[in-house]
């Protein structure tokens, strides 16, 4: 693949080697350990991300941001205020690197890839195993949105937009469903009519009345496309 490298009048072309292609993934982190070493701002980030999928999170650094500080004091992350060893790392599933320290960062890293542990260093794909996708959450919706680490800003402009065209009516519908689903399963033996069951399920009445707050008529409705088969 070329890299067009323009200089004056002078074109240069260069030839570099194309990143990673990535394998998409959904993981379940409920009661693993994971490690972000750095406490600053972008750490408490990827911290309010893993604990919302259930996540034991250790957190290490010299200097943590107060919103990191209010969840150890809840108790709801380990933090320890110094720099990341690579003992941290027993029994880690998943280490997020934002120290800033490029010499840190490269050196756990190298260890995890070594050691078979998935990790992320903030803002360096090549030290990367994984990266993190833009997201977009919606309840037990998520949508996520990756250019492979060539392009943040593209995946940004894309998320933007279609979280205006995916509000909180998604999550509402998802919460019915959750609740719905096992009973449909058990009433509506035909697969087929158990896949028209649940493509009906997303008329866009439904959704609309969702958007206008107006949830037990939207349930009303599944209710009654279930009983009328």
């Amino acid at each position: 693949m070329a890299l067009v490298n323009i200089t004056g009048t002078d074109i240069i072309y260069k030839t570099y080697k194309p990143m990673s292609k990535y394998y998409p993934i959904n993981l379940n982190l409920k009661n693993k350990k994971c490690l972000v070493a750095g406490a600053g701002r972008v750490a408490e980030r990827k911290v309010t991300r893993l604990l919302e999928c259930g996540a034991h999170v250790l957190v290490i650094g010299l200097t943590a941001t107060p919103g990191l500080k209010a969840l150890a004091k809840k108790k709801k992350i380990i933090l320890k205020k110094r720099h990341v060893d690579t003992r941290d790392l027993n029994g880690a599933t998943l280490v997020i690197l934002a120290t800033g320290d490029r010499k840190i960062n490269s050196l756990i890293s190298s260890y995890c890839r070594k050691k078979g542990i998935l990790v992320n260093v903030v803002d360096s794909p090549a030290r990367c195993n994984f990266i993190l996708p833009s997201v977009i959450s919606r309840g037990d919706l998520t949508i996520s949105i990756s250019t492979a680490g060539i392009s943040p800003t593209l995946s940004k402009k894309i998320r933007q937009g279609l979280e205006k065209r995916f509000g909180g009516e998604y999550a509402a519908f998802l919460r019915i469903m959750k609740r719905m689903r096992l009973g449909v399963i058990k009433r509506i033996k035909n697969p087929e009519l158990r896949k028209a069951f649940f493509e009906r399920a997303l008329k866009p009445d439904i959704f609309g009345l969702l958007k206008r707050n107006k949830t037990a008529r939207a349930r009303q409705m599944l209710e009654s496309f279930l009983k009328n088969g």
